[in-house]
């Protein structure tokens, strides 16, 4: 970091199966990880230091969710919440830094961000290769789990905003869009139907604890920012199928 006026820490173990999968490699990575990029940001006389958070910080049930509301984690022992744990631990230990330090830090919690080129568990790019390729689409459970998706642009713009705004500085955002909320049942059946896919979509139990509902109030980033979400629903996947189908081994 020696001559850099900003830092962006995204590095981590991200995704919930393989956070249960890989549970203290996850800790390791996320909270130490937080700890190292931190004590190098101040060492290094770094100004700015955006921390990635995570909407997973909210718990199982979250509509509306404000950065000011109470952070709600599931029981210990439960893999799943390793990794909100892990980012909640990281985006504490970087206000402490603020506060002691006077490092200027801005953390950003995502929620459900999808576009091209996204690899790894996203539902939306996992369906999306399915329906291209006329296979089965997995739905945990009912299919009733509700999400709100954020096309990739959109996040991208909120996070240059936290970037330079002044009055960003030791805040924390929600950075997502509420009106691209939709359940997952309905999110596979709108991919089959954009993509004119043969695919079925068949149900499996969760295998392990499932967040019924993901939708976040943005209206400090609005206020704050100036981030406003553009890209809608249909739009957004229309992109990524045809991104896809383009890139068939990406």
């Amino acid at each position: 970091m020696a001559g850099a006026d900003t830092c962006v820490h995204a590095a981590a173990i991200a995704g919930i199966y393989s956070v249960g999968k890989k549970a203290t490699l996850t800790m390791k990575v996320n909270f130490l990880g937080s700890y190292h990029a931190l004590e190098a940001a101040v060492r290094n006389g770094v100004r700015r230091f955006v921390d990635f958070s995570t909407s997973e910080v909210y718990g199982p049930f979250v509509y509306r969710g404000k950065e000011t509301d109470e952070t709600t984690l599931g029981p210990v022992g439960e893999k799943r919440w390793v990794y909100a744990v892990s980012k909640l631990a990281g985006e504490h230990f970087a206000h402490c830094y603020a506060e002691e330090y006077g490092l200027a830090v801005t953390s950003v919690r995502p929620f459900n961000v999808y576009g091209p080129r996204q690899i790894g568990e996203g539902a939306v790019q996992q369906m999306v290769r399915r329906a291209l390729r006329d296979e089965d689409i997995t739905v945990f459970d009912d299919g009733t789990q509700i999400r709100s998706w954020c096309y990739v642009t959109d996040f991208v713009d909120g996070l240059e905003k936290a970037l330079v705004r002044e009055d960003a500085a030791n805040e924390s955002f929600n950075l997502g869009n509420p009106q691209a909320t939709i359940t997952v049942l309905g999110l596979a059946q709108t991919i089959v139907r954009m993509t004119g896919s043969r695919s079925r979509v068949v149900f499996k139990p969760h295998p392990g604890p499932e967040v019924q509902m993901r939708v976040p109030d943005i209206s400090k980033a609005r206020r704050r920012l100036g981030f406003d979400p553009r890209v809608g629903l249909e739009e957004g996947l229309g992109r990524c199928i045809e991104w896809y189908r383009e890139n068939p081994d990406a």
